[in-house]
């Protein structure tokens, strides 16, 4: 997972004092002066995004169906390279896109099995693979040298000012923080790191909106109404108290976060001394040994969250359970991770989140296409099967489980115009 040689950043250094630097520089465009300055880039975006894919309309209004998985990763690009380093990459518009996510897919499955069999990479088996794509994969040349091309505009927008919240990580790498920081290698790590990571989670997070709130009414409609109830269509919306106190809201947002971590595979760690035992028969962990558990699959525990394949954003509403099973509940909802190796944006993922949630409810309504019978996830199309647990019909159909979640298709939605 390194790019280059010393490219760490803060999810692959290893050195606590390396990572607490790398850290402290990233988190120090993530404070609330950032956010407010930038935030407008979330809502450009996405006024973007909503007035291409409506563009074609039926007699009735209603939009064609678009594949939500394709275009949620141009926003999600699009949307973070304005918001993290103020430049356009235009991926909603641009066919560029056909020769960038492809590369990018073949690179996650890379990156998720090296980190499964880390023996392979090295072996050098990924500098060679890396070698013969190049050569062999047409796209892989074209990302390369579109690659090139962003990291040069990034680092000429920030060199001078943050025009991003990733500016600092920017200036440190090129020397001009006061505190330790980043070098070059770690500030190409850590910028590309953070940029296509937080693109890919906001865009499962997005799909999650359409897939889940599609298959249960009864949380789209009460959402909506909430929304609604606060804002007019074509109103801009920020990210302010009144959206924050949503109780609603943030349950629609963790059951979506919880049924689609964005990060949803196993996140090793290390076992420092000896005395940590793990499971219920106590295992004992040597040091230097590295544990981990599957965030995908402790989301879906049934033994922490009751009818854990339904999505029921009322689990997290105050006064749904037993106080002891919605402790419970809250103490083990990790998407994020927990202690100093977890998330950094966490918090920037949640006002994201709420701000793209409630722009398209007041602005929209979505419904599946017909294109959606033909991928299953709540439909009975190929392969499907009567289910054995509430909710596993209407479960989005995965290809991977690895760090960052994935599937090929869908949501398939239809949208429109509220009035």
């Amino acid at each position: 997972m390194i790019p280059l040689d010393d490219g760490w950043s803060t999810m692959t250094s290893i050195d606590k004092t390396l990572h607490k630097n790398l850290r402290q520089t990233l988190r120090s465009g993530l404070g609330n002066d950032y956010l407010k300055r930038f935030e407008p880039a979330i809502l450009r975006q996405l006024k973007k995004y909503y007035a291409e894919l409506t563009k074609d309309k039926k007699p009735d209004g209603w939009s064609n169906a678009v594949n939500m998985r394709k275009w949620n990763l141009y926003l999600g690009f699009d949307t973070m390279s304005d918001f993290g380093f103020g430049i356009s990459t235009n991926l909603l518009f641009d066919s560029a896109r056909d020769f960038i996510f492809p590369t990018l897919h073949v690179h996650e499955k890379k990156m998720g099995l090296y980190e499964q069999l880390p023996t392979l990479n090295k072996l050098g088996i990924g500098k060679v693979i890396a070698k013969v794509l190049l050569k062999v994969f047409p796209q892989a040349k074209r990302f390369a040298e579109w690659y090139e091309s962003f990291l040069n505009k990034a680092v000429a927008a920030n060199t001078t000012e943050s025009r991003g919240i990733f500016g600092p990580v920017i200036q440190s790498g090129l020397g001009q923080a006061k505190t330790p920081g980043h070098n070059k290698a770690q500030m190409i790590a850590e910028g590309s790191f953070s940029v296509f990571s937080s693109a890919d989670a906001y865009s499962i997070t997005l799909s999650g909106l359409f897939h889940y709130l599609s298959h249960y009414p009864e949380a789209y409609e009460r959402l909506a109404a909430e929304l609604r109830g606060m804002y007019k269509p074509g109103e801009d919306i920020v990210w302010d108290s009144r959206l924050e106190s949503n109780v609603y809201l943030r349950a629609v947002i963790n059951e979506v976060m919880r049924l689609l971590p964005p990060a949803c595979g196993v996140h090793w760690r290390e076992c420092e001394k000896s005395g940590v035992f793990v499971g219920p028969n106590r295992v004992a962990v040597t040091p230097g040994s590295d544990v981990g558990v599957s965030v995908f699959a402790l989301c879906r525990d049934g033994r922490i969250f009751r009818d854990p394949l339904r999505f029921w954003p009322e689990r997290w509403v105050p006064g749904t359970l037993v106080e002891e099973e919605f402790a419970t509940a809250r103490k083990m909802f990790v998407p994020f991770l927990i202690g100093p190796r977890n998330c950094a944006g966490s918090h920037v993922a949640v006002m994201i989140a709420s701000i793209t949630y409630a722009y398209t409810l007041v602005n929209y309504d979505f419904r599946f296409g017909p294109e959606q019978q033909k991928i299953g996830g709540g439909g009975g199309g190929p392969g499907y099967r009567s289910p054995v647990e509430e909710g596993e019909d209407k479960e989005l159909k995965f290809e991977s489980h690895y760090s960052i979640a994935g599937w090929d298709n869908g949501p398939f939605i239809e949208l429109k115009a509220t009035q």
